[in-house]
């Protein structure tokens, strides 16, 4: 069976060791140095096209990436998923890429495909299907554990998971999205309380252009039980045995995990799937929606607006109605079962 594994003494040939943020600089030096392509990729990341679009306390930054293409128009159904080989499975993976053991069932990788200047893949050791509800905390403590450089993201299997067969997170480089810069004007302006204690809050946000639910925490395992909660609130009022439609984006910073999470609609925009010149590769996923909307194709670049972003916004993230009904019974639920617990 294959070794990925590249070990601290090897490591430390590239940068320092002393916690995962270190070894991930350092397995991206390594990498750049051992892998052509992401060497070039990282690369190209110096000449990538940036503009902005701005809306009422919030931007987004529209990315012209080429890499992404494969990404982007990945496709993702039962049928296609079956016939390609898994390429997160370890034994499938080039010889040139190596990466770091993390916990005992994860492998941290660069992505080859970067968005960011640092750009990571944590995958599962074992093929097992992309799934949250079990998984979260070891999402909370990765964001702990890579704290330093980095924020980490989820997407589900049915909205933007390439690899929805393997689980897996990513992490990229912290400052690199708005939402980071503009998360606190959203709460102040458009947030709605939905639960509070002395440890944590909870917060919706319905802008005009975003919608999420908010969590903010020192305390691991209450985020944990809450999130769970909530999502099993949210499968319930769906009437779903499985996982809703959802994207994570999550840093810690100041002592606290700031949580954002996406409710989704549908996976691609109908703009996606045009056949004239309406069309627009754009298939958003936590990144995008947390404000870096990245285009593989430099036409598509040029030409999205700010109209088209609110539409495929409004497409694919949970409707106004659907929502706030979400929101109420989720806030309803907690205050009931908290006055439980007081008496």
């Amino acid at each position: 069976m294959k070794n990925i594994f590249i070990s601290d003494k090897e490591l430390n040939n590239y940068g320092e060791t002393n916690t995962f943020s270190d070894k991930a600089d350092s397995l991206l030096s390594h990498q750049k140095e051992n892998w052509g392509l992401v060497e070039k990729n990282f690369r190209n990341l110096d000449s990538v096209k940036i503009k902005n679009i701005d809306f009422d306390n919030f931007k987004f930054k529209i990315q012209f990436n080429p890499s992404r293409i494969t990404s982007t128009s990945a496709k993702v159904d039962k049928k296609s998923i079956e016939n390609r080989v898994c390429f997160l499975c370890k034994d499938n993976l080039p010889e040139t890429q190596k990466g770091i053991k993390y916990q005992d069932d994860y492998v941290i990788l660069i992505n080859p495909f970067p968005v960011f200047k640092q750009h990571l893949t944590i995958s599962h050791i074992q093929h097992i299907p992309q799934k949250i509800d079990s998984t979260f905390k070891d999402m909370l403590q990765l964001s702990f554990d890579l704290k330093d450089n980095f924020f980490v993201f989820y997407n589900g299997p049915k909205c933007g998971a390439s690899a929805p067969d393997h689980f897996h997170f990513q992490a990229g480089q912290k400052k690199s999205t708005p939402i980071e810069n503009f998360y606190n004007g959203l709460l102040l302006n458009y947030g709605e309380e939905v639960y509070t204690n002395n440890i944590t809050k909870i917060y919706s946000v319905n802008h005009s252009i975003t919608k999420f639910i908010f969590f903010k925490s020192s305390d691991k395992n209450e985020l944990v039980n809450l999130f769970n909660t909530i999502l099993n609130v949210i499968k319930i009022q769906q009437g779903l045995a499985s996982e809703p439609m959802i994207n994570i984006f999550t840093f810690f910073d100041n002592s606290q995990w700031k949580v954002f999470l996406y409710l989704r609609e549908k996976h691609r925009p109908k703009q996606y799937f045009a056949n004239d010149d309406t069309q627009l590769l754009i298939s958003p996923a936590s990144v995008d929606l947390a404000g870096l909307c990245v285009t593989p194709r430099e036409d598509d670049f040029n030409r999205v607006t700010k109209e088209d972003l609110k539409d495929i916004c409004s497409q694919v993230l949970m409707n106004t109605d659907k929502f706030e009904k979400i929101i109420r019974n989720i806030s309803k639920y907690l205050s009931d079962k908290n006055e439980k617990v007081r008496f």
